[in-house]
Parts: C-alpha cells; sequence; structure tokens
C-alpha cells in the first residue's frame, strides 16, 4: 500500500521539528511583511526597497558552501544552535528599534544583512537534518512536507502579519519572530545527536567525496538555477514597491499578497504526486518557469489590488514547484559523498546568488526606468528559459 504524503509526520522526532519549523517560517513571514512595509515608509526608492531582499540573500552566497562543510565534519547541533541564536537576537533588537521609533534604513538593512548570515549558517545543516529524521524511503516525502509547511505558513504568516501590522504595529510583529526561533532552540539544544562512531565517519571526507559538488556534469544544473532565480528575483525584489508605492494598498491588503502566493504554492502542493513525479521532472520545472513568468508579467503591469493578487498566485504556484525540484536534484546528484550538507551548501550559495544580484539589478531597473518595464523583462527572460526547456525535454 502506497504511504501518504503526510507519512513522516507520523515519526515523533520529525513531527517535532516539522511544528517547530513551522511556527519558525510562520515568524519569518510576519517579520518579510512588517519589514518591507516599515522600508517603503522610510524610503520610496525601489533600489534602496530591493536592498531588503539583497541583504537577506547576499550572506547565503559566500556562507552556506563553508557551514554545509563544518556541519558535515560533524558540528550541525552548534552552528545550528548558533545561528538561531543569531536569528533571535536580530529580530529581537529590530523589534526594540521599532517600538523607541529609531529605526533607520540602515539599522534595517544592517539586521535583515544579520538575519541573512544566520540563515545562511542554518540551511545546509537544516536541510541535511531534515532527511536525516525518516527512514530513507520517506526522505522525498520528508522534503516535500517541509515545504508544504512553509507554503501553509505563507498564506498564514502574511495574513497574520498584515493584522498585527494594523491591529499592534511593526514593532510587534518583529518580537513574534524572535520569539518563533525558541521552539528550533530548544528542538536543536534536545536533539539526539549520532554516536561518536558514526561522527568519526563524518571526518574521513575523501577526495572523491568532491568529484560531484562541481562536476562539468552538473555545471549545467548550477547554470540553470542561477539564471532562473536571477529573472525570478524580480517578483520578490519589486512587489513591495509594486503593491505599497504605486498601488497604494493598506496594511491589510498588503500582507494577504505574500498569503496569495502561498496559495498558488499550496496548490502545487496538493498536485505534487501528480506534477512532481521523478521522470518528469524536467516538464515540470519547465512548466514552473512559465507559470511564474506569467504572475511576474502580471505583476508588472496589474492595475489593481485583485489583479496583484492573481499574478501572486500565478507566482506561488510556480515557485513551489521549481524550488521543491531543483533542491531535490541537487541532493540526488551527491550520489555516496559525505559532504551532503555541503552539497546542499553549494546549490544554496548558486540560488542565492541568483536571487541577491538579481534582486540588486532589477531594482536598478525599476529605478532607471519603472517597476512595470523591470518585471517585464525579468518575466520575458524567464519565460524564454522555461519554452527552451519544455522543447529540450520533448525532443
Amino acid at each position: 500500500m502506497k504511504e501518504s504524503v503526510w507519512s513522516p509526520l507520523k515519526i515523533s522526532v520529525y513531527r517535532s521539528f516539522w511544528i517547530c519549523a513551522f511556527l519558525s517560517n510562520l515568524g519569518t513571514w510576519i517579520q518579510d511583511v512588517a519589514a518591507s512595509w516599515v522600508m517603503t515608509h522610510l524610503s520610496t526608492s525601489p533600489l534602496v526597497i530591493s536592498l531588503l531582499s539583497f541583504t537577506s540573500s547576499l550572506p547565503v552566497l559566500f556562507l552556506s558552501i563553508p557551514a554545509g562543510y563544518v556541519a558535515d565534519l560533524g558540528h550541525r547541533r552548534k552552528i545550528l544552535l548558533f545561528a538561531q541564536g543569531l536569528m533571535f537576537f536580530a529580530a529581537g533588537l529590530l523589534a526594540y528599534l521599532v517600538w523607541k521609533d529609531q529605526v533607520t534604513e540602515f539599522s534595517l538593512l544592517a539586521l535583515s544583512l544579520v538575519m541573512g548570515v544566520g540563515f545562511a549558517l542554518t540551511n545546509p545543516a537544516f536541510q541535511s537534518v531534515l532527511t536525516d529524521l525518516v527512514p530513507t524511503p520517506m526522505q522525498a516525502q520528508a522534503v516535500l512536507v517541509y515545504y508544504m509547511g512553509i507554503n501553509i505558513t505563507r498564506v498564514v504568516g502574511p495574513t497574520l502579519g498584515g493584522g498585527i501590522l494594523s491591529g499592534l504595529g511593526p514593532g510587534s510583529a518583529f518580537f513574534v519572530n524572535s520569539l518563533s526561533f525558541l521552539g528550533l532552540i530548544l528542538f536543536f539544544w534536545k536533539w539526539p545527536v549520532k554516536g561518536s562512531d558514526e561522527q568519526k565517519e563524518q571526518l574521513e571526507i575523501k577526495p572523491d567525496d568532491w568529484i560531484p559538488l562541481f562536476s562539468l556534469h552538473n555545471m549545467k544544473l548550477w547554470v540553470e538555477i542561477f539564471l532562473v532565480t536571477f529573472f525570478a528575483s524580480s517578483l520578490w525584489a519589486l512587489y513591495p514597491t509594486r503593491g505599497r508605492v504605486e498601488l497604494g494598498l493598506n496594511s491589510w491588503q498588503y500582507g494577504s499578497l505574500l498569503g496569495f502566493l502561498g496559495l498558488g504554492a499550496c496548490l502545487s502542493a496538493f498536485l505534487s504526486e501528480k506534477i512532481m513525479l521523478p521522470h518528469r521532472t524536467q516538464k515540470s520545472l519547465a512548466g514552473s518557469y512559465i507559470v511564474y513568468a506569467l504572475g511576474v508579467l502580471l505583476l508588472g503591469y496589474a492595475p489593481g489590488y485583485w489583479f496583484v493578487c492573481v499574478a501572486m498566485f500565478f507566482a506561488g504556484t510556480g515557485w513551489l514547484v521549481l524550488a521543491t525540484l531543483m533542491n531535490m536534484s541537487s541532493r540526488q546528484i551527491t550520489g555516496k559523498s559525505n559532504l551532503k550538507a555541503t552539497m546542499l551548501g553549494v546549490f544554496l550559495a548558486v540560488f542565492y546568488a541568483g536571487m541577491a544580484l538579481g534582486a540588486v539589478t532589477w531594482g536598478a531597473m525599476a529605478k532607471t526606468s519603472n517597476t512595470s518595464m523591470a518585471l517585464f523583462t525579468a518575466g520575458i527572460g524567464l519565460a524564454v528559459i522555461g519554452f527552451s526547456k519544455g522543447l529540450r525535454s520533448a525532443l
């Protein structure tokens, strides 16, 4: 009998991890809404606003590979506790500055950078823990269930964030995010680490373990991931300018935009057993690029709130598929290498290099021309990649 996609949640340690991660991701989405809202009050420049996305993505480019390597050497618990504690502190300090009305563009960007450092240090080890908590046959389901949780928080978090903004102010949103890290800190503090013999085996990294990371065969994957995220970053970098500055949305409407993106992602999650089958990975990726590109194009020319919601829904539908399948493709090429977390670090470095460089590029283009033109250019670029990939996979 085929196991349900939710079957990893039957395992108590994975379930505890999933709940703590769910609460942390919920807090992150609440903060994302509050941070972009505060920044649009501090500046109306598309370039400055896009720097929020840039500063949170940039550390991943430089730190995720060394963080993954340190995790592979057997120090996952230490690096996870340090990184979660760093993000707890940064979110708490941001809440304090907002409450005291002392936040500036520089302090908001600096603390966003610190949060990015915490994320960069956390994610390679975090994602290797994700699959260690379940038996090997359940690993793909464990990743998918984790991403389902993320996308549920994409629906609930921004809407809740909009409500907190309206009722209690952005300082409360940052404080809630700070508290959301406590569950994972407690989990990693109590998490049963592997025995000393297994840790010694992890330290025996051989030269052959490095081959899958940077082989010429896999360079095509890294180039594709970079190009896709470069174009896809336009939506994340410019939706605050489009929604808050150009369309003048109120706090509830603005907060709900990421909620509609999450609804689209949830639709893809519930259809995952049909659209994310291993034998159709390339076709599914091509389709996800095109659907996401449609969302970007709609966002660029949306005349009002409900049109923006439709754009975000399309983008969310494509985002879950492309992010999940790229992640799984990166995991599969490690083979028998002991550098599992390092491989995930390479994937994250490439993924967020595209996100960081793209955010600045599209922000600069929006400043020199206009937001609609920047989104149109990015959407067309991503659509071309999607159609060309679809044609290749059909041959």
